[in-house]
C-alpha cells in the first residue's frame, strides 16, 4: 500500500505544483502558508491514509478552557465534517486530525480534502490568535 501512498502523493504535487515524497518515518508534511503545516501518513493497517496538523499553543488558563470546551462541540458536529479536534497536552497544542479510506483517493479528492482539511485549521488558528474561543 505504501505504493499506493506514493501514487496519492505524485497526483497530489502535480495538482499544488510540489515536489512530494514520502519520508523516513512514512510520512509527508506539507507546508502552504499561512496555513499550519499538514502531514500526511498511512495508518498501521496501511488501509487509511492520516490528515493531521498542530494548529496553535492555547496557554493554561480559563480561556483554555473555554477553547476545547467549543473545540468538543464542534467535533459533535453531524458528519461530514473536516477534521476533529485534539489536544496535544505536552506542547499546549490544539490539533486537527482525519483519516479517510485510502482505497477510495485519488489526487483530486484528497486535494479536496485537504483545502477543507485547512480552512478548519486555519479558521481555528486566526480565532484563537484573535481571543476567540472559536472561529
Amino acid at each position: 500500500m505504501t505504493d499506493r501512498f506514493e501514487e496519492l502523493l505524485q497526483e497530489l504535487g502535480r495538482i499544488f505544483q510540489l515536489p512530494l515524497h514520502v519520508d523516513k518515518i512514512g510520512a509527508c508534511s506539507i507546508m502552504i502558508p499561512p496555513h499550519p503545516a499538514i502531514q500526511l501518513q498511512l495508518d498501521e493497517t496501511q488501509e487509511h491514509l492520516l490528515l493531521f496538523s498542530k494548529i496553535v499553543e492555547i496557554v493554561p488558563g480559563k480561556f483554555r478552557e473555554n477553547v476545547l470546551c467549543d473545540a468538543l462541540k464542534a467535533n459533535a458536529l453531524t458528519d461530514p465534517r473536516p477534521g476533529i479536534l485534539g489536544y496535544i497536552g505536552k506542547s499546549n497544542e490544539l490539533a486537527l486530525y482525519q483519516k479517510y479510506r485510502a482505497s477510495f483517493l485519488n489526487g483530486e479528492r484528497l486535494a479536496s480534502y485537504i483545502g477543507l482539511f485547512l480552512e478548519m485549521a486555519l479558521a481555528w488558528k486566526v480565532a484563537i490568535e484573535h481571543g476567540n474561543t472559536a472561529p
